[in-house]
C-alpha cells in the first residue's frame, strides 16, 4: 500500500513540478472551488474549466486513474511554491470524485498538506467537504421535510441548491437515510466517472 501510495504522489509531484502555474494564492483556490461548484452537473465538460480555475491559483490539479491497493483517494504537497492537488477515480463514482476533490481543498485552505489517513486533520477535511458541496442549513432542512426519500425528492433538492444529484444521493447513503442496496437510485441518479473516459 506504502509503495502505491507514494508511486501515485510521485506521478502528482511530477506533473507539478512540469506545470507552468504562477505561486499558490489561497484567496484565488477560494474564488476556484467556488467556481468549481457550479460544475458538478456539467459531466462532460468540467475537468478541463477547473483545472484552468485552479490553475490561475497557483495549483495543478492532477487527475489520475486509481492504482490499485494504494489506499489513497487524494493528496496535496507544495511544490516549489505551487501546489499539488492530486485526486484518482477511485470507485468510480461521481459524487466520490467530487467529495474527494474537496476534501483535498479543504486540507490546502487549512494549510494541512501531504497524505493523512486519520485524526483532526481529516475530520476538519471532510467538514469542508460535506458543508461546501452541501450546505448544511438547507440540508438539515431538507431531511426534516421527508420520512424518506425517492427520486423527485433528491433531485428537487439538487436542483434548489444547484448540484449534480448523484452529490445529494451520495450524501444519503453515508447517512445512513437511503438505503445502500437501493440499486433503482444509484443507477438513475449516480453519474460514473473514470479518468480514462473523461475530457481533461
Amino acid at each position: 500500500n506504502i509503495v502505491n501510495a507514494n508511486a501515485m504522489v510521485q506521478i502528482g509531484i511530477n506533473q507539478t513540478i512540469q506545470a507552468e502555474l504562477p505561486k499558490y494564492n489561497k484567496g484565488k483556490l477560494k474564488k476556484a472551488a467556488s467556481f468549481a461548484l457550479t460544475q458538478t452537473k456539467n459531466h462532460h465538460g468540467f475537468l478541463p474549466v477547473i483545472k484552468e480555475a485552479f490553475a490561475e491559483a497557483g495549483v495543478a490539479l492532477v487527475v489520475l486513474p486509481n492504482l490499485k491497493n494504494s489506499g489513497v483517494n487524494g493528496a496535496t504537497k507544495r511544490v516549489d511554491g505551487k501546489v499539488m492537488l492530486m485526486v484518482n477515480d477511485r470507485r468510480h463514482d461521481a459524487d466520490t470524485f467530487w467529495f474527494t476533490l474537496f476534501h483535498e481543498i479543504g486540507h490546502i485552505l487549512n494549510g494541512d498538506l501531504g497524505v493523512s489517513f486519520k485524526g483532526e486533520a481529516e475530520d476538519e477535511a471532510d467538514h469542508y467537504a460535506r458543508t461546501a458541496l452541501i450546505p448544511q442549513e438547507q440540508y438539515e432542512t431538507f431531511i426534516r421535510q421527508h420520512q424518506y426519500f425517492d427520486e423527485s425528492h433528491i433531485r428537487g433538492f439538487a436542483e434548489e441548491i444547484d448540484r449534480d444529484p448523484g452529490i445529494v444521493l451520495g450524501r444519503l447513503l453515508k447517512d445512513q437515510l437511503v438505503p445502500e442496496n437501493n440499486m433503482r437510485l444509484k443507477n438513475n441518479l449516480r453519474q460514473k466517472f473514470t479518468v480514462g473516459k473523461c475530457r481533461q
